[in-house]
């Protein structure tokens, strides 16, 4: 039985262009498609998508940096 996975069969070849201890980030030239891998999530989006889930992201930072009480920064007081 044949073992290859889904990508493969679409002719989708990530490659690597960042990664850390909590996942890794994907550029697909043949889908054009950045895949945002956490754990055993994949998420696939559009380079517009990519870049402006990482300005939300970004911006979530500042937002959690300027709170005096970070750890509980989720919180609605620092809104």
């Amino acid at each position: 039985m044949d073992q290859r996975n889904a990508e493969d069969d679409a002719g989708c070849r990530p490659r690597t262009v960042a990664q850390g201890a909590l996942g890794r980030v994907l550029v697909c030239e043949h889908c054009r498609q950045v895949h945002l891998q956490v754990g055993a999530l994949t998420l696939r989006l559009t380079p517009e998508a990519f870049e402006e889930l990482s300005e939300m992201t970004l911006s979530a930072r500042r937002g959690l940096q300027a709170c005096p009480d970070a750890p509980s920064a989720a919180s609605a007081a620092c809104h």
